[in-house]
């Protein structure tokens, strides 16, 4: 079994890949749903006030989306460091590829399974809207994830990194509301912290 496949069941046991599946379906379905409650007659995303119950919709399901996320980066790899398996793994790959697929398993699988889903129920349901939708998930999604990462990194405590990330959840949450945030600087600042975190885990001891 390779190091991906190893951190897939490490991470999600034989059926939590699956389980996570479900539950971004049902994620995507809630948004057309909550959509539908505002407004019944139409399924096109195309005026202000329907931009911006869709975006907000598309917020509030990022944060649930980083929530369910966690219990792979504090409880995940942050448990590795704290137990002392992250050595395992360190011997079998470098630090470099260790890092990019724990990335990739913790963050990046269940972002790319929830923006399908949503473009397969968007699909099915007849619901149109701009690919725009992607990049403001991502902005927020990969912006509470990489900080998240980088917390648990530098703790190796997980339930302090766990408590510590759904702080930052919550402050996140009401400068989101506040609208301090746009997506252009949040992609910008996803790549400043994914490059932290790569240099946190690239330095950090075990």
């Amino acid at each position: 079994m390779g190091l991906v496949g190893l951190l897939i069941k490490h991470r999600y046991g034989v059926y939590g890949l699956l389980t996570y599946l479900d539950l971004e379906f049902a994620l995507s379905i809630g948004i057309v749903l909550s959509y539908n409650i505002f407004f019944p007659a139409t399924r096109n995303v195309i005026l202000p006030r329907q931009q911006f119950v869709f975006n907000l919709t598309i917020t509030l399901v990022s944060i649930i989306l980083v929530v369910l996320v966690l219990r792979n980066i504090p409880f995940g790899i942050g448990q590795d460091f704290y137990d002392g398996t992250i050595i395992t793994f360190l011997q079998m790959k470098g630090r470099k590829k260790v890092f990019f697929y724990s990335y990739v398993v913790d963050v990046i699988l269940p972002g790319i399974f929830f923006i399908f889903s949503s473009l397969i129920i968007f699909y099915l349901a007849s619901f149109n809207t701009n690919l725009v939708w992607i990049l403001e998930f991502l902005s927020s999604y990969l912006f509470l994830c990489n900080i998240s990462y980088i917390i648990t990194i530098l703790t190796k405590r997980p339930f302090r990194a766990f408590f510590l990330s759904v702080v930052i959840i919550l402050l996140f949450l009401g400068l989101e509301f506040m609208g301090i945030f746009n997506y252009p600087i949040l992609l910008l600042s996803d790549i400043i912290l994914l490059a932290i975190s790569y240099y946190s885990f690239k330095g950090a001891s075990v």
